[in-house]
């Protein structure tokens, strides 16, 4: 019974706004006051940050039922309320408690002199938390009532930085942030002093020895357009309004890192508001700067968000599920090494970085059945959680053998260009090419409906919105031909896939496999890919980020067809790319077991198979069974020619038989569909048409599941 009122008594506790010992009592008016922050790294030892309180009327008697909580927070290099919307004004005219925060590396000394790199985001934004969590907690402790779904935050220059960071620590808390003209990416140029778009000189070091280290990791998590990160804000729930303002000519916090970031926050689905400040908007008042000043930053703020800020206004953004603070969860954000996490457990965030734990090696990898717990001890898999747990063992295995998945920040702009247009019966050909990452460019067929051409953005002709359709990635087989024998250009006719698909009614793009068409590649390590395997991987993932621009694709389905080469590498793809809703492979796989390795080891491919593994099936860290299993429980049809001669067709249904129970485990036992024509290596019309209808099936099941029908 005692033991019983302990635990209530401790749960009630728990769930009171508790303040430590050090933390200090809200002042009765307008006051500086220091708060204790997370140990910084680089200076070991308690710190403290000085917070600026401003009370509506200048006094905490004022603070009523509709009074909100709102950060402005100062530029690189300033300190107090320097470079963002003034505190006082925002009090008086939105009826919020201002804080001014001096985060970590306030002033010139430590951010621009001192020989510590700047932090650029991450312990900034949670030293502005923890002001915003002091805060509410000394109002609820206090008894005051206020309107604790009013949370905002501003900043300029650094401060929005700072401010577009809290949001992404705590993507639940907020009702509306509003960025003006902050940094967006911890790019090369800005992190190592590098030639580039931006003179900022954050000061980290390439050195892995050195104290100032940049850590692929470190720099992910400051890359506020992190497609990935994006992608996990939104399935954590956030509702925020985030209104980002960046002038046109900005130079010193680069204009085009903020086009890729409002893109990337729309394509999540965030509520973004992007204002790009050009001449057009000069009005010598609130805007004075198509560049890094932009104007005035508190009438900017009131101009375009007081809208959402006003607690008077019909259109009045006010947070009404629990915050951050208050849910106590862990927020995880995956980067290529492990994870960062933010642990709200005692209600104050405190952040760290998780590596990923050291993987097992299985016994085979043929048998689905388990997983490895961390101590390499065999768990049977019983639910989907189980076989998450196996997949991302499967995906981090693979990857010893291709080499990693380039970095979010590998995503430069597609920078896309139009080489022509050609009408092939109903249908428009558009060739093209785009930018896959910082030194490459791959070209493409492109297939659209001959009344949706025309509304392409490089059109100029009037017309009406295009109706989204579903899209499909279609890639080639080893051919010289390229992307010309899937577009019905030359080659094998019966692979003319990109085109039978877009008289169906698709939207289809065909791209070049490196080295093959148009596409010339070297497969030089310098390039930054470790196979080719995993460098078209890449050009297929940005060939996906082009699909989702064009209006004539519904972004929610994309599915990815291919034949031998191409069967395999569309198979390699969705393994890493869950936008890939239903993938076709025609003659591409079989067990490893079963298979030519030495086949897989040339520069098209996977060298390590060779150089690492000894051309041995045994000692590989993947088959076909767990890269099959990685795409479930998504649609997947596989058309295996009983007579193939590159691909034993008995491995190919040992795979389905191991498959088939994760399959089940979903409850999509359906979605997995096998097909064997009594041919040889080929793609017969009768497996084409199949392969088609499967793909009609697939992606309409899954418009009528997004509309709710």
């Amino acid at each position: 019974m005692i033991l019983r009122l302990l635990i209530v008594l401790c749960g009630l506790l728990l769930a009171q706004p508790v303040i430590a010992d050090d933390w200090p009592s809200l002042p009765e008016q307008n006051a500086a006051v220091e708060i204790p922050a997370q140990e910084w790294p680089l200076r070991p030892g308690p710190r403290r940050v000085r917070v600026l309180v401003h009370y509506p009327g200048g006094k905490l008697a004022n603070v009523g039922e509709r009074t909100g909580l709102m950060l402005t927070l100062h530029n690189w290099g300033g300190t107090d309320c320097v470079g963002t919307a003034s505190p006082t004004v925002l009090a008086e005219k939105l009826n919020v408690v201002a804080l001014c925060v001096n985060y970590l590396q306030s002033g010139p000394k430590d951010s621009i002199e001192g020989p510590e790199p700047y932090d650029f985001g991450y312990l900034q934004a949670l030293d502005a938390l923890r002001a915003l969590w002091w805060l509410d907690q000394g109002l609820q402790g206090r008894g005051v009532k206020f309107a604790n779904g009013r949370v905002f935050a501003t900043g300029g220059s650094g401060g929005g930085n700072v401010t577009l960071m809290c949001h992404k620590l705590a993507p639940r808390t907020f009702a509306c942030v509003i960025d003006l003209c902050g940094m967006k990416k911890l790019s090369d140029d800005i992190a190592f002093k590098m030639p580039g778009g931006s003179d900022l000189d954050a000061r980290f070091s390439r050195d892995p020895a050195s104290p100032y280290f940049l850590s692929l990791d470190h720099q992910e998590l400051r890359f506020l357009g992190n497609p990935d990160h994006l992608a996990t804000t939104k399935s954590l729930g956030s509702r925020t309004k985030i209104i980002t303002v960046h002038g046109r000519d900005d130079t010193t916090c680069p204009f085009p890192d903020a086009v890729e970031m409002a893109e990337g926050m729309r394509r999540a689905k965030l509520d973004v508001e992007p204002h790009f400040i050009g001449k057009d908007r000069i009005d010598g008042r609130v805007f004075t700067s198509t560049g890094h000043a932009l104007g005035n930053r508190t009438e900017i703020v009131l101009q375009l968000g007081a809208t959402f800020l006003s607690p008077s206004d019909a259109d009045r953004r006010e947070r009404t599920e629990s915050s951050d603070f208050e849910r106590r969860e862990t927020i995880h954000y995956r980067t290529s090494n492990g994870a960062f996490e933010i642990d709200y457990s005692a209600g104050v965030p405190l952040g760290r970085f998780v590596a990923s734990e050291p993987l097992s090696e299985y016994p085979n990898h043929q048998d689905l059945s388990f997983v490895l717990d961390s101590n390499g001890t065999k768990q049977g898999i019983k639910s989907p959680a189980d076989w998450a747990r196996r997949r991302k063992h499967i995906v981090r295995h693979f990857q010893r053998v291709t080499g990693p998945l380039p970095s979010p920040l590998r995503r430069v702009p597609l920078d896309v260009k139009i080489v022509e247009d050609v009408k092939v019966g109903s249908l428009t050909r558009r060739k093209l090419s785009f930018q896959s990452d910082p030194s490459d460019r791959v070209t493409a067929y492109l297939f659209l409906p001959v009344r949706q051409a025309s509304s392409l953005p490089t059109s100029t002709e009037a017309g009406g919105k295009p109706t989204p359709r579903p899209a499909v990635l279609c890639l080639q087989q080893t051919t010289n031909a390229g992307k010309d024998e899937p577009a019905g250009i030359r080659g094998d006719p019966g692979l003319k896939y990109a085109l039978e698909l877009a008289e169906r009614g698709f939207v289809t793009l065909a791209p070049d496999y490196p080295s093959f068409g148009e596409h010339v590649y070297d497969f030089d390590s310098k390039h930054g890919y470790v196979s080719g395997t995993m460098k078209a991987i890449w050009d297929n993932i940005r060939a996906v980020d082009l699909l989702e621009t064009l209006p004539e694709v519904d972004a929610e389905r994309i599915g990815c067809i291919g034949h031998s080469l191409g069967g395999h590498n569309a198979i390699f793809t969705a393994v890493f790319e869950p936008r890939l809703k239903a993938i076709v492979s025609s003659c591409g796989f079989s067990s490893m077991q079963k298979d030519d390795v030495p086949s897989w080891t040339g520069p098209r491919y996977m060298p390590l198979i060779a150089s690492e593994f000894k051309n041995d099936a045994n000692r590989l860290p993947f088959d076909f069974h767990e890269l099959i299993g990685a795409i479930a429980p998504r649609p997947l049809f596989a058309s295996a020619a009983t007579k193939d001669s590159d691909f034993d067709v008995s491995g190919v249904k040992d795979v389905f038989a191991a498959v088939r129970p994760i399959y089940e485990l979903n409850g999509k036992v359906d979605d997995l569909v096998s097909h064997y024509p009594e041919v040889g290596h080929s793609f017969p019309e009768d497996s084409r048409k199949r392969a088609y209808d499967f793909l009609e099936r697939a992606l309409r099941t899954l418009r009528s599941a997004v509309d709710g029908n």
